[in-house]
């Protein structure tokens, strides 16, 4: 009788306790989502900052995400600097996005680049803008080597992520070598000069009096004075055709590093990830 009592017992409390371990592993379950679904809440809420322009409150989003999850940590330290580059701070964004691609994945190594690559263009832009050519060298050739590492896993040839990236390496060539080797008419001057003074010395061997002379000698004058103006105006239209082109590169190099992907105010960065994650 005893024996027959003590099996429904031990049943039952074997099932309150399957319940009791199934009720905790759901608990756990649900926390676990509550925290990952918070934590990757930051992350939007950075993006949704960076996109109105609050790049402060974006940083200070993405630095919560830091201090909250393990996990994915390059996301955190990519929204963090791509905050600060919309903020200005290039040498401090440059060293958040460094850390973010040092742990980041192959396949999420391109957002990454890209903004490390446009943060240090826009360094090189400054120090080329102060005339320091050698620190601008530096930081177009960190730029360039930024984007051609990139693993094939995020950058397959031909794919849209490898135009942007090669659009964005020319772009970076165009800008240094024209900081390099700036465009100059002078040498076409100076070959025309020459190239008149072989015509006044043949002028002057081919007269044959006095008045040839100085008839052949006024003709060679002539027609050096009137090559001269006609330099001169070739410069002035080069020189003027520089300045055009210096403006524009002006402006789109303010456009590039004062707006973001909505077409907001500070110096935010460009698709593809332009945003904090």
């Amino acid at each position: 009788m005893s024996a027959q009592t003590d099996a429904p017992q031990t049943r039952h409390r074997s099932s309150r306790g399957r319940l009791i371990a199934a009720g905790a592993v759901i608990l756990v379950l649900l926390a676990v989502a509550a925290w990952s679904g918070l934590t990757h809440w930051q992350l939007a809420r950075a993006s949704a900052q960076f996109e109105s322009g609050d790049y402060t409150a974006a940083q200070e989003s993405a630095d919560r995400f830091l201090d909250m999850s393990p996990f994915e940590r390059h996301k955190g330290h990519f929204a963090a600097g791509t905050a600060l580059a919309g903020d200005g701070a290039l040498d401090e964004a440059e060293a958040e996005l460094e850390t973010a691609l040092s742990t980041a994945p192959a396949r999420d190594e391109c957002a990454v680049r890209v903004n490390l690559a446009l943060v240090q263009e826009g360094q090189a832009d400054a120090f080329r803008d102060a005339d320091d050519v050698d620190a601008a060298n530096d930081r177009y050739d960190a730029a360039r080597t930024t984007l051609r590492e990139a693993p094939e896993e995020c950058r397959p040839d031909g794919s849209g992520q490898d135009e942007e990236m090669d659009s964005q390496e020319q772009r970076v060539d165009e800008s240094q070598e024209e900081m390099n080797n700036p465009s100059s008419g002078g040498e076409g001057g100076e070959e025309g000069t020459d190239g008149d003074d072989g015509s006044d010395g043949g002028d002057s061997e081919d007269g044959d009096g006095g008045d040839s002379d100085s008839a052949g000698s006024g003709g060679g004058e002539e027609s050096q004075d009137g090559s001269g103006g006609d330099t001169s105006g070739e410069e002035s239209g080069e020189s003027d055709e520089r300045m055009e082109e210096l403006e524009k590169r002006r402006q789109e190099s303010e456009e590039r590093h004062s707006q973001t992907n909505e077409g907001g105010t500070g110096s935010g960065v460009r698709e593809p990830g332009s945003k904090p994650w």
